[in-house]
């Protein structure tokens, strides 16, 4: 199961002062809320007061591939699939899929690339999150 966690720890900036940074991380495989934030705290050691302030199961349903270099970002895709239930109508389903890309033109290559292999998906919406890493 995927989850969302937010920490909160303070930095010191480039002139010294300490400032409070909060920060989103995807965690990837946890089996429950209390394995996700061990996850999380596991991850982000070494920081100062560190809290993990939320911890929630994710919408996202997969995370479809890995961070290839440190200027890559997480974008959340909407993708629609079509099925047809026992009464023999079409529903739409909409399920978000998590991906690292470089920018919002290789996030939408890269999208679109990879709802080829679907009969009926299509692309719903597309943006860049805030999640720092995926876990």
């Amino acid at each position: 199961m995927i989850y969302e966690s937010t920490v909160q720890f303070v930095s010191v900036d480039n002139k010294g002062n300490d400032r409070v940074v909060k920060q989103k991380f995807l965690i990837a495989n946890a089996e429950t809320h209390g394995d996700a934030e061990t996850q999380t705290y596991n991850e982000c050691d070494g920081e100062t007061d560190l809290d993990v302030v939320a911890v929630k199961r994710s919408k996202i349903k997969e995370i479809l591939n890995t961070r290839q270099n440190e200027n890559d970002s997480i974008f959340l895709a909407d993708v629609a699939d079509v099925v047809v239930d026992d009464d023999g109508e079409e529903k739409e389903l909409i399920y978000k899929m998590a991906f690292y890309s470089s920018n919002a033109d290789s996030a939408y290559a890269y999208i679109r690339q990879w709802l080829l292999q679907g009969y009926s998906l299509s692309l719903v919406g597309l943006k860049k999150t805030k999640f720092a890493d995926v876990i």
